[in-house]
């Protein structure tokens, strides 16, 4: 298995973003065509979809400047349109849009294919052997983008330098830590309210504003200061012991604390206000996988250490449906996904530890700003 790449850059936005496009220009092509397959697969056809884009575009522009001047750079670099650039850094807001759709359809059970999900977890310096402050998730996606993937490790002057795990194309990366401690992982949601409020601030973006806070009072802004177009949940944790799971959707926020040290979270609502909850619907394993995390995290409680929470990414119980993620060669393969990444950050160390698929519990690399 082979470790997953690492992309240092320097300087400012479009400087970033263009390094990233020459750098992965294969791969963000192959992602275009991975998404460009799944958008198909569920009704959104190749002019439909970049319609949408050529929107998001504008939208992004509009949001944050200096995103919407990364994504320039990967246009530039990778030799793609700025509308193609913004297929990719739309792709929540377009996948989970259609996701909700098939949920909405309420197909016989036999017809659904599930599109599975991240199963995060959060652990306060209470319930860990180091007493560090821990994120980590599985994250649970297209099998088409796994090996078109990387790290990237932002080194900045004017805002904090981060690390984050990212697919070829995308400026915002998902989970990640920055210099001052702050610390990112989250989880799809899709609820019936999705699609009320248009180009709003996408999901990537925020990722990223996520990570450039200093402090963890601002870190949740991004998510909760203005309306949003679909639903995700997001854990944010800092160095020090601060930790919180935000579920949102388009009008509404709630705020989940962790319990006994520990918080974990999968791809259904568990707060009231959101509308209908409706990946269970299609993926009903995200019934049991954040029990399940809590379990396998509680069983040390106290003295938490790298290797459980490693075990705990790696566990297959339910395969090919567990927190694990394997690919189904029942399900068509524009649609089938496995686990494309494990995530461990330390939050006091500002180092997130990454492995590349599965089998899970190898090749782990560590990363620092």
């Amino acid at each position: 298995m082979s470790r997953i790449p690492l992309l240092t850059t320097e300087g400012g936005a479009h400087a970033c973003g263009l390094a990233h496009g020459r750098r992965f220009a294969r791969e963000i092509a192959d992602n275009v065509a991975t998404y460009l397959r799944r958008f198909a697969a569920s009704g959104l056809d190749r002019n439909a979809a970049f319609a949408e884009a050529a929107q998001w575009r504008k939208a992004i522009a509009v949001h944050n400047g200096a995103y919407a001047e990364e994504m320039q750079g990967i246009a530039e670099g990778s030799g793609q349109s700025e509308d193609t650039v913004a297929l990719l850094n739309a792709r929540y807001e377009l996948a989970f849009t259609l996701f909700g759709k098939e949920a909405r359809a309420r197909a016989p059970a036999a017809e659904l294919v599930a599109p599975d999900g991240c199963t995060t977890f959060g652990l306060l310096p209470e319930a860990t052997a180091d007493r560090h402050t821990w994120l980590g998730q599985n994250w649970d996606w297209l099998e088409g983008v796994h090996g078109r993937t990387f790290v990237l490790q932002a080194r900045r002057a004017m805002q904090p330098s981060f690390v984050c795990l990212t697919e070829a194309g995308i400026a915002g990366g998902k989970m990640g830590v920055n210099e001052c401690g702050i610390g990112l992982v989250e989880n799809g949601l899709a609820s019936t309210h999705d699609g009320r409020n248009p180009y709003e601030k996408p999901f990537h973006v925020r990722c990223r504003e996520v990570l450039d806070a200093e402090r963890f009072e601002e870190a949740a802004r991004p998510v909760t200061d203005s309306a949003r177009t679909c639903s995700a949940n997001f854990v944010i944790g800092a160095a020090g012991g601060k930790i919180v799971d935000i579920e949102s959707s388009p009008d509404h926020v709630s705020r989940l604390d962790p319990q006994d040290g520990v918080i974990t979270h999968s791809n259904h609502f568990l707060t009231e206000g959101h509308g209908e909850s409706l990946l269970e619907k299609i993926s009903p394993n995200t019934l049991y996988r954040a029990n399940r995390m809590r379990a396998l995290l509680q069983v040390r409680r106290g003295a938490l250490t790298f290797e459980h929470m490693r075990a705990a990414a790696a566990d297959h119980f339910g395969a090919p449906y567990g927190i694990c993620r394997h690919p189904d060669a029942r399900e068509p393969g524009e649609k089938r996904t496995m686990t494309v990444g494990a995530v461990l950050i330390d939050l006091e160390a500002r180092i997130m530890h990454v492995a590349n698929g599965p089998p899970c519990a190898n090749e782990y690399v560590a990363f620092s700003p």
